[in-house]
C-alpha cells in the first residue's frame, strides 16, 4: 500500500504515487480512433440520455440513518417520481470523434461524505478537505466487470491522509478505470478515469446531455455504482444520431 501525508500550509495539491498493479472495470473500452477534435471537421449531433431505474425497491430509496457527523446519510438511490436516476454513469463508446477530455476534476470531504458523489476525471483527482480534523482515505480500483456488478469488494488499495482543512492532494488514475474513494468515517464517492470523450454523469433530472457525437448509430451504456445496501445495476439502449440534432434515449437499468 502507498500513501501520503499533505504536509505544510500551502494551497497547492501534492501529489501521490499511482495504483498497485490490479484488475479494472473499462467504462467503455478506449475508442481505437482515428480522432477529428477540429470544429466542423465532422458532422455531428447532440444526445439526451435518461436512465430509469423502474420500481426502485423501498429499501434503496430510504435514507440510510445519520453519519458519523451527525448529518443524515444519503440514500442509495434518490429517483425522481418518474424513476429517472442521478449520479448514473453514461458513455457512448465510438471510434471517432474530438479526443478525452482531461477536465480538471475535484472533489471535497466535508461532514462525513465526498462530493460529488460520482464524477468523471481524467488523468488524475484532486482530493481535498474541508474539515478540521485529519482524515484518512483510500482510493481502490474496481474489480472486474462481472464481480462489481456483483457488488464485489475493491482492489488495489491507495492510501491517501489529510491532515487539516484547506490540504489537498492529486491521485493518478489509469484510463478507463472506475475507481472508489473513502474512508471509515466518509460515505465513499465513485470516480470515472474517462477513456474517451462520450462519458458524463445524470443530473438530479436522470437525464444529462452528450454533445457533439458524431453522426451515425451508437450503443449508450449505463451504469448506477453499487452502494453499500445495492449492487450495480446497468442497462444500454441504441441511439441513432443525426446532424444538427438532438437525440433522446431512455436507458432502463435493473
Amino acid at each position: 500500500m502507498l500513501a501520503l501525508v499533505a504536509c505544510g500550509s500551502g494551497a497547492a495539491p501534492h501529489p501521490v504515487a499511482d495504483h498497485a498493479a490490479g484488475s479494472a472495470i473499462v467504462m467503455p473500452a478506449a475508442p481505437k480512433g482515428p480522432y477529428r477534435a477540429e470544429p466542423g471537421e465532422f458532422a455531428n449531433g447532440d444526445v439526451q440520455v435518461r436512465v430509469e431505474w423502474p420500481d426502485v425497491p423501498t429499501v434503496a430509496r430510504a435514507p440510510q440513518g445519520r453519519t458519523r457527523c451527525g448529518t443524515a446519510a444519503a440514500p442509495d438511490v434518490a429517483p425522481t417520481t418518474t424513476w429517472g436516476v442521478p449520479d448514473a454513469i453514461v458513455a457512448i463508446d465510438t471510434d471517432h470523434g474530438k479526443p478525452p477530455a482531461d477536465p480538471a476534476a475535484r472533489v471535497a470531504v466535508a461532514d462525513c461524505a465526498i462530493a460529488p458523489r460520482v464524477i468523471v476525471a481524467g488523468a488524475a483527482i484532486t482530493i481535498a478537505s474541508d474539515v478540521d480534523h485529519p482524515l484518512a482515505l483510500s482510493l481502490a480500483r474496481a474489480g472486474d466487470a462481472a464481480p462489481l456488478a456483483a457488488g464485489s469488494a475493491t482492489v488495489a488499495a491507495l492510501a491517501i491522509e489529510l491532515p487539516i482543512a484547506g490540504h489537498a492532494v492529486v491521485a493518478p488514475l489509469a484510463a478507463g478505470t472506475l475507481d472508489l474513494l473513502g474512508g471509515s468515517d466518509v460515505e465513499p464517492a465513485w470516480i470515472v478515469a474517462a477513456a474517451q470523450p462520450y462519458v458524463a454523469i445524470t443530473e438530479a433530472s436522470g437525464q444529462v446531455v452528450l454533445r457533439d457525437v458524431p453522426v451515425g448509430s451508437f450503443t449508450v451504456e449505463a451504469l448506477v455504482p453499487p452502494r453499500a445496501g445495492q449492487p450495480a445495476r446497468s442497462g444500454r439502449a441504441t441511439v441513432a444520431v443525426a446532424a444538427n440534432a438532438l437525440a433522446e434515449v431512455t436507458v432502463q437499468v435493473r
